[in-house]
């Protein structure tokens, strides 16, 4: 089986996700069947999903799909085990179910600063936050840019830190040569909305721990897949009737996924391509325009999202006129710790949360210089080579945006 390649000579642009015509055809055999459920003890399409995920994403470790990646997230938090009002640091430049998908287990986030040159969690900041009660660390591989794992990895170690990383944006991405996903002692990959590896809606989580991966399975596939894989007598017991929650995927998102899976080199390959040559471009049109640094060790992936610093100009005027000009430009999201459920600590409770701490804007430096100036670059329109002879739509666009700066300047 292989990738259907898009002919962009007789089509418009068109955003991601799209998927291959064979997969249509199988999703299109599943509804004529009626076989929707996917909750059998083994399902053909789930069950190759997994397998796939393993092989592709998770250097053979086990694999197990959720409905959605924040569903993995949760099912990952409570299977650990750390007991309720355990601390987990995170950086607050993190995508926000990150965090709040810990909320339900009782767990209490402590954000912490990012570093302004990686985006990543600052560990020296990270360092005085951790406490009699700090549990765990999450990372999140945020934008593709991997994190670095090997430093990430020993901080863990040092202070005795469950260590979860979350890879929903960087599908296929290594680090110094090993997969993200694979340093830690857990990751979940989100496979939704417009993510490289989209069924639409679904999750993949992976763990080392036999005993979290089995209550994973309790907590997520409750019933016949989860009795089929636990080999505990407890655990076992209570696959009857889980614990109030079904987080498995629907077998339609399965055969999606796995057709993203199999694509997944020639997309990477793509955006790569398609990056390079607009980088070029917007260095020689643009130059007040720069790209966010590589990540040093990044050997394989794409990243997710472009991040371009504007010098000299507002973030906000800049991703005016680029979008003026026909390029998907925005501010991107604001930090967690600038989000209401983090700045009043009374909302939480209006959810029946636990009292979270309310955090001192001024102690996370290196988040706003990371956020000052910088613009997000939607690639949705990227995901496919351009035919021979063809001019990418976004190196046009990028002129015209010079055109429009010039004569704003005028």
């Amino acid at each position: 089986m292989t990738a259907d390649r898009v002919n962009l000579r007789t089509m418009p642009v068109r955003l991601w996700p799209w998927w291959s015509q064979h997969a249509i055809d199988l999703v299109g055999g599943l509804l004529e069947c009626g076989d929707l459920a996917g909750a059998d003890a083994g399902h053909q399409q789930i069950d190759a999903c997994e397998q796939m995920a393993s092989h592709t994403l998770a250097a053979g470790r086990p694999v197990m799909m959720c409905d959605s990646g924040t569903a993995a997230l949760e099912t990952l938090y409570a299977a650990l085990g750390l007991g309720r009002g355990s601390e987990v640091l995170v950086a607050s430049h993190s995508f926000r179910a990150t965090v709040t998908a810990m909320l339900p287990a009782g767990l209490v986030p402590v954000l912490c600063d990012a570093d302004p040159g990686t985006g990543h969690i600052d560990l020296d900041d990270a360092a005085t936050r951790v406490t009699a009660r700090t549990a765990a660390l999450v990372v999140t591989h945020t934008w593709g840019r991997p994190a670095d794992l090997d430093r990430i990895r020993a901080f863990a170690d040092r202070h005795h830190l469950v260590l979860l990383e979350d890879c929903s944006h960087a599908h296929g991405t290594r680090w110094q040569g090993r997969a993200v996903g694979t340093v830690g002692d857990a990751a979940v990959w989100s496979t939704g909305t417009t993510k490289m590896v989209s069924g639409g809606k679904a999750g993949l989580l992976t763990c080392t721990d036999r005993q979290v991966w089995e209550r994973a399975m309790v907590l997520a596939q409750p019933k016949h897949r989860a009795a089929a894989r636990v080999d505990g007598a407890q655990l076992l017991a209570l696959t009857a009737t889980g614990a109030g929650h079904n987080r498995r995927v629907h077998p339609v998102a399965a055969v999606l996924v796995t057709d993203h899976l199999i694509r997944l080199p020639h997309t990477l390959a793509a955006k790569n391509e398609r990056q390079s040559n607009i980088e070029t471009v917007l260095a020689a049109e643009l130059p007040w325009l720069q790209p966010l640094p590589a990540p040093q060790g990044h050997v394989d992936g794409a990243l997710y999202k472009w991040h371009w610093r504007s010098t000299g100009r507002p973030g906000s005027d800049t991703a005016r006129v680029l979008s003026a000009a026909g390029i998907r430009a925005r501010l991107p999201a604001a930090p967690l710790h600038r989000l209401p459920l983090f700045t009043d600590d009374r909302l939480g409770a209006l959810l029946g949360l636990r009292r979270l701490v309310t955090p001192d804007p001024a102690t996370f430096p290196g988040t706003r210089a990371l956020l000052e100036g910088l613009v997000e670059i939607d690639t949705r329109d990227m995901y496919e080579s351009l035919p021979d002879g063809d001019t990418d739509p976004a190196v046009a666009a990028l002129e015209r945006a010079a055109s429009l700066t010039t004569k704003e300047c005028a």
